[in-house]
């Protein structure tokens, strides 16, 4: 059925005699624009009205991308391309001129006439690109939640599963350092004593700091995934499927809030919180091995 006034539905209803078409389907129509940006220009069309990529349903999505994809390497064969633009833009503002939702698929060669489609350069701020990604982030987990169906029983057991075994073999590699660094230290620290070296003591106390740093991050890690599978057992908070980034369990940045810099993110990725140094595991193990150290050290 013509919608009134679109050209593109005229296409569809094959009332446009002057319309060079390359496809159609029971779900689209291609052909060629009447003024191409290039020689191989197509344009794909949903055959139902779709305004645009706002009022378009997930199953004609799906259909739209497998004509795409088709017609993409039907152009590829066809005129042999150096590349390919695939670009739908939507509203005025996007440069939408027809307002029934296409795919411009345009065939690219070097120096054509198409030129450069995007600016040479911005100068977006990184707090206001790190804010931007947040709220489009929390954007997206918000409609994703809202149309997947629930979790299934049987899915969150098997995911908690997985997220249990990253703990445990975060602890498991916790307790290997501590293993590890003991006879490290006690042979060095003996040494050091016996021969009343003071550089072999300090050695010693550089393992227990390297030791203590790589602990730290071991428990780190820990906590982290220990947050994802409260998440996830608690359904707090929708989290991609068998996802097994601790990120999915953050809690979105409030409207006020203020993203990272890129230096704090860096330390933050680099350098554990104070409350995993100061926690039970780490302060006591390796404050006292470096208090024997420190003792070495003066004796030797």
């Amino acid at each position: 059925m013509v919608t009134e006034a679109c050209q593109f539905c005229k296409i569809v209803d094959r009332d446009d005699p002057d319309v060079r078409e390359v496809y159609r389907d029971e779900n689209v129509v291609a052909f060629f624009p009447p003024r191409p940006a290039v020689l191989g220009h197509v344009l794909v069309v949903p055959r139902r009205h779709v305004r645009d990529i706002w009022a378009l349903e997930p199953d004609e999505a799906s259909q739209l991308s497998r004509a795409v994809l088709l017609l993409a390497e039907g152009i590829r064969d066809a005129v042999r391309p150096e590349g390919l633009n695939v670009i739908e833009s939507n509203g005025a503002a996007a440069t939408q001129t027809v307002p029934h939702l296409h795919v411009h698929l345009v065939p690219r060669w070097t120096n054509d006439a198409m030129g450069p489609i995007w600016p040479e350069e911005t100068s977006y701020s990184e707090d206001l690109k790190e804010r931007t990604m947040l709220d489009v982030r929390s954007a997206v987990q918000i409609l994703r939640a809202s149309v997947e169906p629930p979790l299934a029983p049987e899915d969150r057991r098997k995911h908690l599963d997985y997220i249990q075994a990253v703990v445990t073999r975060q602890s498991a590699a916790s307790s290997s350092a501590k293993g590890w660094l003991l006879p490290i230290t006690t042979a060095t620290f003996g040494f050091a004593l016996t021969q009343r070296s003071w550089p072999l003591a300090a050695l010693g106390m550089v393992a227990v700091l390297l030791f203590a740093y790589l602990d730290a991050n071991y428990l780190r890690s820990e906590k982290q995934f220990r947050r994802l599978y409260n998440t996830v057992a608690r359904s707090s908070r929708k989290v991609p499927l068998f996802t097994l980034d601790p990120v999915d369990a953050d809690e979105p940045l409030p409207a006020d809030g203020l993203p990272l810099s890129k230096w704090k993110k860096t330390v933050r990725s680099y350098l554990p919180e104070r409350s995993i140094w100061a926690s039970w595991s780490i302060a006591p193990f390796y404050t006292a091995l470096l208090l024997v150290g420190a003792g070495v050290l003066i004796v030797a």
